[in-house]
């Protein structure tokens, strides 16, 4: 068939439109999780300090802690924006 045209491997604007949509729809929905588990991981993780330092973990009880400071500010940075 001479003349015809194929739309093979080609995507209409609306195509191109709806996938966009979802697209972003899908990275708000993600960024969203991300920032709900962000804020309450910044709300409960302080009650482990308490225990941590008062028991101790023995030769790494600094090393755990620092660690649990900068999972703090991650969480603490990564939720700011949340809004429950």
């Amino acid at each position: 068939m001479t003349g015809s045209t194929s739309n093979v491997g080609h995507a209409t604007a609306a195509e191109t439109d709806t996938v966009g949509s979802t697209v972003r729809q899908d990275r708000t929905a993600l960024t969203q999780s991300i920032r709900w588990l962000a804020f309450w991981t910044a709300i409960v993780l302080p009650a482990i300090y308490l225990p941590v330092l008062s028991v101790g973990i023995g030769a790494n009880t600094g090393a755990v802690v620092l660690g649990l400071l900068g999972l703090q500010l991650l969480a603490l940075r990564a939720g700011h924006s949340y809004t429950p």
